[in-house]
């Protein structure tokens, strides 16, 4: 049986990802990094998993999104030119 990632854990990653965003030059602020938080927020607080993606238009990007449920499989965020 997997284990499920706990809240630490979460919390963390998501930190990490919004900081290597922030270090882009994408503003936390942006449309699109508030997208982002807003599954980033059910994420952590109800350990939900989402694959997904949002648009970084603004920055000619789509960030490809995998929030795992399982504490082996790290979040992936992957900003692709569209």
């Amino acid at each position: 049986m997997k284990t499920e990632k706990p809240l630490p854990d979460r919390v963390k990653e998501v930190v990490e990802i919004l900081k290597k965003l922030n270090g882009l030059g994408i503003p936390l602020e942006s449309e699109e990094v508030l997208e982002l938080k807003s599954h980033f927020d059910k994420y952590i607080k109800e350990g939900e998993c989402w694959n997904g993606q949002v648009s970084f238009a603004a920055y000619g990007r789509t960030a490809f999104v995998n929030l795992p449920k399982s504490a082996t499989k790290t979040i992936e965020v992957t900003l692709k030119h569209m």
